[in-house]
């Protein structure tokens, strides 16, 4: 189990720390603007792929409804834990809202699916999918929401999150598998559906690349322990949470253990990809991103450990 651990260290953490590096790099050479790149993410790349995901899942209705109540659930439970400590610790609104993104949003994608592949072969990777789409669809929307909070009202965050196509893509991925699940003969235009493959696939390097731009701008001084403290919260915190929930909705096998390791995950480049686009704390962001990606080794390689009996 350790050299599995150990294989997955190289095959999937090393190859996302590459991407992290050039980026970095590139920033520092180049000085680009990572609000440019987050535009692409949030308004092409992000929608085509929660699009494709949803259009293409096979998993029953049952099941998505238990797994959704999950992963909903603990994102709402970490999203009341981030504003009472944010109010507790008298944070202001922009402070509070990257806060929030830092313990809500959970890397789903480039990290959790191939690390629930490995662990949990290919059914695990259908649910990780299935986790990611329900991760990136409804969390965006309150990804949104908290990272416009800093910049304005209710109100205008509300507005932000209809401006943006991630909510309708997710409306049209349930109507498109809907129709295909009704009608086999049912297909998307092949012009279309090309088009949405290759936007899919540049959202996760693009996700990457904004980490790496973004951590270059990274400022711990001042801010160490609020930042341990939210990387703590997503990876000690949300796993109990996760185990909690899914024994309570019945969830059991690899459902069960998916929807834990994914719980589980550390936050999502995306909270970055927000916190740009909208003007929260991005380098708070980024910084509880990098430093819970690389605690996360210890604690998923544990929960693993732990969800296969100690193999």
């Amino acid at each position: 189990m350790l050299l599995n651990l150990l294989d997955i260290m190289l095959t999937v953490i090393a190859p996302i720390f590459l991407i992290i590096g050039i980026s970095w790099v590139i920033s520092k050479r180049f000085k680009p603007e990572p609000q440019t790149l987050s535009s692409f993410l949030i308004y092409m790349f992000t929608p085509a792929l929660v699009f494709r995901g949803i259009y293409q899942t096979e998993i029953s209705g049952a099941e998505v409804g238990s797994i959704a109540i999950v992963i909903l659930s603990v994102m709402g439970i970490m999203a009341g834990l981030g504003i009472a400590y944010s109010r507790l610790r008298g944070f202001e609104p922009r402070m509070e809202g990257a806060f929030v993104l830092s313990i809500l949003l959970f890397n789903a994608a480039n990290y959790g699916i191939p690390l629930n592949t490995f662990a949990f072969g290919p059914e695990g990777e259908q649910i990780a999918i299935l986790i990611y789409v329900i991760n990136t669809g409804i969390g965006n929307i309150l990804g949104i929401f908290f990272a416009s909070r800093g910049q304005g009202s209710i109100r205008d965050a509300l507005v932000n999150i209809l401006k943006v196509p991630i909510t309708y893509a997710a409306i049209a991925g349930f109507i498109a598998n809907m129709m295909r699940n009704s009608n086999p003969d049912f297909a998307l235009p092949a012009t279309l559906e090309r088009a949405i493959n290759i936007a899919a696939e540049g959202s996760i390097p693009g996700m990457l690349a904004l980490l790496g731009l973004q951590l270059s701008r990274v400022q711990l001084r001042g801010r160490i322990r609020p930042i341990f403290i939210a990387a703590s919260l997503r990876l000690m915190v949300a796993p109990f949470i996760a185990v909690g929930l899914a024994l309570l909705v019945g969830l059991t096998g690899v459902s069960f253990n998916v929807a834990v390791v994914q719980a589980s995950m550390p936050t999502a480049v995306l909270a970055s990809a927000l916190a740009t686009q909208f003007h929260s704390d991005a380098e708070f962001t980024s910084a509880v991103t990098f430093v819970s990606t690389l605690l996360s080794v210890i604690t998923l390689s544990m929960i693993i450990l732990l969800l296969k009996g100690g193999a």
